[in-house]
């Protein structure tokens, strides 16, 4: 059975998607979008952009019952991987040991601007 996850502590997309789903003890977080929530608008700069998208990610994450050590997949979307090494420093940042799989794919556009847009498989806590 599949639980829908969706909260206002994180930016709803406009699309007709959820935030996330929980299906067998597995998180899927959809791509987060780096969007301020004050101003609604998509923050300036790479790191800006990659730091945001995977805060939004870890907030929603929450609040799906997983944490950081449970996530096991990150799906990084860019529009130029000559950003991979912004990208590269916010991971450090947030797996200082231990990271998860990723993938980093170049696209090109992933809308308003945005040049990184992070998802996300993790599982819930007492699944580990």
């Amino acid at each position: 059975m599949k639980k829908v996850i969706n909260t206002n502590k994180a930016p709803l997309s406009v699309s007709p998607v959820s935030q996330c789903n929980i299906i067998n003890g597995t998180i899927y977080i959809g791509g987060q979008m780096p969007r301020d929530m004050i101003s609604g608008k998509i923050v300036k700069g790479a790191y800006e952009q990659a730091k945001l998208s995977m805060e939004h990610c870890l907030t929603i994450l929450h609040e799906a019952g997983g944490s950081i050590e449970t996530i096991g997949m990150t799906i990084v979307y860019v529009t130029d991987l000559s950003i991979k090494d912004q990208v590269n420093k916010v991971f450090g940042e947030f797996f200082p040991e231990n990271p998860p799989a990723r993938n980093l794919v170049e696209v090109s556009d992933i809308g308003e601007d945005a040049l990184v847009e992070i998802a996300i498989i993790a599982s819930e806590k007492n699944n580990t």
